[in-house]
């Protein structure tokens, strides 16, 4: 019997100094202790154990030992039933790992005998976003919310995350700007304010990305995509597509790299309206502008651009409602926006920018007034890159 109390004194008293020692900042003897737990032969297979094993991978991830992390879990398994505070501690674990599966079960275990703990449905919501699991997200976050009364940054930005991932970008950027305004210092803000960014880059390479097929085919099919990612209607990529079978009819593409092609077809069709400069499309394409000026002047030497194309497209991309450079064509409306752009730095957010512009035109419709709060949500962003 005295054997056995002196053995559990001394698993008490490690677990003391682990305590102590955390609460102190002194990883060194966290760490040691948490060894000599792990080392002690009346340990293994028992609570203290899993505990102590979970509280030295936790250890290496904030010290940036994630692989020393990851190979302790590789084989972890609950000794008996494990207790609340156990689940929530390998949940976390398994998030930061980004072993997002066993982090579902685990929270959602843990989650069976504490329900009301708003943080760890918060990160369920996120590890379901992450399974793309969206419907799910959507649930357990906006419950989340709610119960919040929507004034806590990360469900906020999870949601904006959850939003962006749909293409509801203005969504997701109204509530980035209301997570700010709650914690305008919070980094994970920034954060998701890249991994946005990151999503316009990956449409971007999609739009991009044709593999195995002829030059002429994927030339055609990657300006069709940049047109519509660009904002344009599915009428001028269809007239892009048009003068582009025209020009192949004439004359055999040749080269490489059928991004040139692309770019120099989307100017050609957008030359007489609302367009991108030949610097900006190169930038978009991934080209010099070099490339971008010669292949275009084959493309209008050898096709009737002016009989092809409406010259008419001020109108038209009006009409179709999704070019936000149409907007700007309006004097009085690019007048305010250029003065707007040339003074960002008086401004603290996009939606102030948003607000003086409105202080000096009146958007017509609730349509109109989402497309220029796009528009100069874009240019904010883009001038900060």
């Amino acid at each position: 019997m005295k054997k056995s109390e002196n053995i559990n004194d001394k698993i008490s008293w490690l677990w003391k100094q682990v305590e102590e020692s955390r609460k102190a900042g002194d990883e060194e003897v966290c760490r040691e202790s948490l060894e000599r737990l792990l080392g002690d032969s009346s340990v293994r297979n028992t609570a203290d154990y899993d505990l102590a094993l979970l509280n030295l991978s936790q250890i290496d991830i904030d010290t940036g030992m994630t692989r020393e992390a990851a190979v302790r879990m590789n084989d972890f398994k609950w000794h008996g039933v494990p207790s609340p505070a156990g689940l929530l501690l390998a949940g976390d674990i398994y998030l930061r790992l980004e072993r997002f599966k066993q982090a579902r079960s685990t929270f959602s275990e843990y989650l069976k005998s504490i329900p009301e703990d708003l943080n760890a449905r918060r990160k369920l919501g996120l590890v379901y976003l992450m399974l793309d699991e969206d419907d799910e997200a959507q649930r357990e976050l906006l419950a989340v919310s709610r119960r919040e009364k929507n004034r806590v940054p990360e469900t906020l930005t999870y949601l904006a995350m959850l939003e962006a991932k749909a293409g509801r970008l203005e969504e997701s950027l109204h509530l980035l700007l209301q997570a700010r305004d709650i914690a305008p210092h919070d980094e994970k803000v920034e954060h998701t304010l890249l991994r946005i960014e990151a999503l316009r880059v990956s449409l971007k390479r999609k739009a991009l990305s044709h593999e195995n097929l002829p030059l002429e085919d994927i030339s055609a099919g990657m300006v069709s995509g940049m047109l519509e990612f660009h904002g344009y209607s599915a009428e001028l990529a269809a007239t892009a597509r048009d003068v582009w079978n025209s020009f192949c009819a004439e004359v055999k593409p040749t080269g490489r790299k059928p991004a040139i092609w692309a770019a120099a077809l989307e100017y050609a069709v957008t030359i007489n309206g609302p367009h991108y400069t030949q610097e900006q499309l190169a930038d978009e394409y991934g080209i010099s502008v070099t490339q971008l000026r010669d292949h275009y002047q084959t493309i209008a030497e050898t096709v009737d651009l002016n009989a092809l194309i409406s010259t008419d497209l001020l109108t038209e991309t009006e009409r179709a409602g999704h070019c936000l450079s149409g907007l700007v064509r309006r004097e009085e409306m690019a007048s305010a926006i250029t003065e707007a752009s040339s003074q960002l730095d008086n401004f603290n957010n996009p939606g102030e920018v948003c607000s003086w512009v409105f202080d000096r035109i009146e958007p017509a419709n609730d349509a109109e007034r989402r497309e220029i709060e796009d528009f100069l949500n874009f240019i904010w962003w883009r001038k900060r890159r």
